[in-house]
């Protein structure tokens, strides 16, 4: 048992080290950030929680600016009699401003519009019906928080908040009022340098 926490501890050592020997960039311009993650949920119109598998992609065209894109699939967590959203696929796409030069902290805000996949269920007498699958025009905004620990991978979190309605069969249209919550990790790449020579940070 202490030969194990002996060699953990030095596990935990060597890779403190190697993540404070790691540098992060000068500048974002040319790099690609990808994270993904389990995201809970909370849906206003009918007050319950919600599940997603998220993953996200940016670009960074300079040093403040990101084209950005996600794609959202969700899982059922209402029980089967309950009416309302069933189903909430969602891809998103648009752009983000990070205020700070590049350092270790990135606070960032994003607009992302986007369109949802949605299947609803609603009574009809004493039956249980489900509405077809729906593309629904959404609406999200998030602001977040990134902070990069050396130039291969970095923490995030984010909280987004969506808007939208879905019309179909059902009687009255739901609306998919939201908000998200999202936190992990997340992976740096460069795929291009900028026209100047491309420089590493000198703080670790």
């Amino acid at each position: 048992m202490e030969t194990q926490k002996i060699i953990i501890a030095a596990l935990m050592l060597s890779l403190s080290s190697q993540l404070q020997a790691q540098r992060i960039w000068e500048e974002r311009k040319g790099c690609v950030v990808s994270q993904g993650n389990l995201a809970p949920g909370y849906m206003f119109g009918q007050k319950s929680v919600t599940a997603y598998l998220d993953g996200d992609e940016e670009i960074f065209l300079d040093d403040r600016v990101a084209f950005t894109g996600s794609l959202w699939i969700s899982f059922a967590t209402s029980r089967k009699e309950q009416v309302g959203v069933k189903a909430n696929h969602a891809v998103y796409w648009g752009a983000e401003y990070h205020f700070l030069k590049p350092s270790h902290w990135d606070p960032f805000v994003g607009l992302t519009p986007g369109a949802g996949l949605v299947r609803a269920t609603y009574k009809s007498g004493d039956e249980i019906k489900y509405t077809p699958f729906s593309l629904v025009p959404l609406i999200a905004a998030s602001v977040g928080c990134n902070y990069y620990v050396g130039s291969m991978f970095h923490f995030f979190v984010k909280v987004q908040g969506t808007a939208g309605q879905m019309f179909s069969t059902a009687p009255t249209p739901n609306r998919l009022d939201e908000l998200k919550f999202m936190a992990g990790l997340g992976w740096n790449l460069r795929i291009w340098k900028p026209k100047k020579h491309d420089t590493w940070g000198k703080n670790g």
